[in-house]
């Protein structure tokens, strides 16, 4: 219960920041949004969510965990004016402020990831392809997905075998925590491997993330 209560105090914070910030300077900043019916519209992997301008909540397409909107407020709240991406693609330990948070990464997300996917390349393919994926050179699979229109995440997937074990590697762009709190590229690591998985159970037809082999 206080756990509960502690996320929906987090949610009133958040939206109290959100109503503070000048909108017109956000989309200055960020000219992929877009003012709609009173919303603020933000673009987050294939969706589009909906930020009410009077009250701050959240809709969208989707239901969106709290990581989710955590995601969001705070690419809103820690963008630096007139932050762009680098156009160079690096691991997570060569992003700044990032070194003290790589071995938490590689254990909570990488291999995570790597197991989750474990013997499931087609499945893993298909849900990076289902959230907009474009194909990249290298890996068993390997894709790029955009977060957010200016913040792309690489994917690069080896499949294990009998002697080596699954192995995944996530590539942001050197600039990412210019664009957003590094401990936030953590949670859109998390929460892509959400997405990833419900896309992949989302229809028969796209097949399952759970079957033993693809």
């Amino acid at each position: 219960m206080q756990r509960k209560d502690n996320y929906e105090q987090w949610r009133q914070d958040w939206r109290a920041r959100f109503l503070s910030q000048d909108k017109a300077a956000l989309q200055r900043n960020l000219p992929w949004l877009s003012l709609r019916d009173e919303t603020l519209v933000v673009r987050y992997f294939i969706w589009d969510v909906a930020i009410d301008l009077r009250t701050g909540e959240m809709t969208a397409p989707i239901s969106l965990a709290l990581y989710d909107e955590m995601n969001i407020f705070t690419r809103l709240w820690y963008s630096k004016p007139g932050a762009v991406a680098a156009g160079e693609m690096v691991p997570f330990a060569q992003l700044r402020h990032a070194s003290p948070y790589a071995p938490a990464f590689q254990r909570g997300n990488l291999e995570t990831l790597a197991a989750a996917f474990s013997g499931r390349a087609a499945a893993l393919e298909r849900g990076l392809v289902a959230l907009g994926g474009r194909k990249l050179t290298g890996g068993d699979v390997a894709y790029e997905v955009d977060a957010f229109p200016d913040f792309p995440v690489a994917v690069r997937f080896w499949d294990g075998d009998e002697e080596f074990p699954a192995q995944v590697n996530l590539l942001f762009d050197r600039n990412a925590t210019d664009l957003i709190h590094v401990e936030s590229v953590v949670t859109i690591a998390s929460q892509l491997q959400a997405h990833l998985e419900r896309l992949c159970l989302k229809a028969p037809l796209e097949g399952s993330c759970r079957a033993k082999r693809d």
